[in-house]
């Protein structure tokens, strides 16, 4: 245990860096819940550390830990990044840290939690933006206590980065929705290009959330600029070919083509592996007309987004994803409902990161097999979907419990309208 002292020393940094932000520690609520989100999160690196290599941190996680010790015990330290390649450039990270530190097991961990720890502020600071600040315990509870998460960012895997990547993307893109600024933009870009080079797939997913951002920041200025549709849209159509060619240059642009036959050989080689047993669930892409293809997609976000159905399930795991997997459609239900409730500002920001969420999932969609690997696939797009859902949820629960040991009679219209105009003292976070 002596050469895991930094791992030790990252437990308290990890407490201690989320009183560093004053509009976080000033509410004792807020500090409390991610303390005790974090502190699960510790428990589960110091079980697979210590104790024996836990549910899911194996194979993927153990071959990156094995990998960066390799890298650290060179002659010389070495880091690389490849544009398409985030196990590179994550397992050079992790030997460069190693180097440094000491090659441990638990060290590799405690980044994973540090990552998680960092992305529980940005999350706060995206409540506070989205004006969601009567239900940020909530919202930081159920983001941070959900088991797979806790798991697979506790350990040596990619996803705790990507997840802390794309949620500051989230955030600076919605500041930027709000108040534009060349250093907001610059942070976005930071932000959008950290989160690529950490997988290939998310290559294409940069550029969509790029032109997305930047059209919904255009289509916010109309209320201070007002600009004829056709100027508009010239304007958005040079915007998107400029950011056709730096991605070009980049080497991060895909054509449609090439995507489509990538996503076809990907499926292809999964389903002559094997390897997913009963997880495996792999619908082929149908390339051979319009109809075919929307059909095979189609069918594979589906599969992604419910799998398992009730009649695979042959064991605790397939239980556990199956109530996982109805758990998001419940906070669906309920972010829809809340975007069918929103309106003005409000409503523009939701469809936006609605947008980004459905965009997220269906890449991991067409690239996922199995929905043993779609668990791990839904964490990124599970912080925005609990941003969305878990409002509406925490009021049907409050409403549920009020009536059934009728405490008070609760008026609908009332929490409706306290949800959309919040009271702005309790957003001071």
């Amino acid at each position: 245990m002596i050469q895991d002292w930094t791992g030790w020393l990252l437990i308290l940094f990890s407490f201690s860096i989320v009183l560093m932000w004053k509009s976080v520690r000033v509410d004792t609520k807020v500090v409390l819940a991610i303390w005790v989100c974090v502190a699960f999160h510790h428990a589960v690196a110091f079980l697979n550390a210590y104790v024996g290599i836990i549910i899911g941190a194996g194979q993927d996680a153990g071959r990156f830990h094995e990998t960066g010790v390799r890298l650290a015990a060179l002659p010389e330290p070495t880091w690389v990044f490849v544009i398409g390649n985030g196990v590179i450039t994550y397992t050079h990270s992790l030997g460069l840290l190693y180097s440094a530190f000491g090659a441990s097991l638990f060290l590799g961990g405690e980044l994973s939690v540090l990552a998680f720890t960092l992305s529980c502020i940005v999350l706060v600071r995206l409540v506070s933006l989205l004006d969601l600040g009567r239900f940020r315990i909530g919202i930081i509870l159920l983001f941070g206590l959900l088991p797979s998460a806790v798991i697979f960012r506790s350990v040596t895997l990619r996803e705790s980065w990507q997840a802390l990547f794309f949620l500051l993307s989230v955030y600076w893109a919605i500041r930027l929705l709000k108040r534009s600024g060349i250093l907001i933009s610059s942070f976005m870009l930071m932000s959008v290009f950290c989160m690529a080079i950490l997988h290939s797939g998310f290559d294409a997913y940069a550029m969509y959330f790029i032109l997305v951002s930047v059209y919904w920041w255009i289509y916010g200025c109309q209320k201070g600029v007002r600009w004829e549709r056709q100027v508009r849209f010239l304007f958005a159509g040079l915007l998107i070919a400029c950011v056709i060619m730096l991605t070009q240059m980049m080497g991060w642009y895909v054509s449609v083509e090439s995507a489509l036959g990538g996503i076809e050989h990907f499926r292809l080689a999964s389903a002559a592996e094997g390897s997913q047993g009963r997880a495996y669930y792999g619908t082929m892409l149908d390339t051979s007309s319009v109809l075919g293809l929307v059909k095979s997609i189609s069918m594979m976000f589906i599969q992604y987004m419910l799998a398992p159905f009730p009649w695979q399930v042959g064991n605790v795991k397939d239980i556990y994803a199956l109530l996982e997997s109805m758990l998001r459609m419940v906070l669906l239900f309920f972010a829809v409902s809340l975007w069918c409730r929103s309106s003005g500002e409000a409503r523009s920001y939701y469809n936006f990161l609605f947008i980004i969420f459905l965009g997220m999932e269906f890449m991991w969609a067409l690239g996922t097999s199995n929905w043993g690997t779609a668990t791990r696939h839904h964490m990124l797009g599970y912080s925005v979907l609990v941003l969305l859902g878990c409002p509406g949820l925490i009021l049907f629960m409050r409403k549920l419990h009020f009536e059934i040991f009728g405490r008070r009679k609760v008026s609908r219209f009332q929490d409706m309208e306290k949800f959309v105009k919040p009271d702005p003292k309790i957003n001071e976070i």
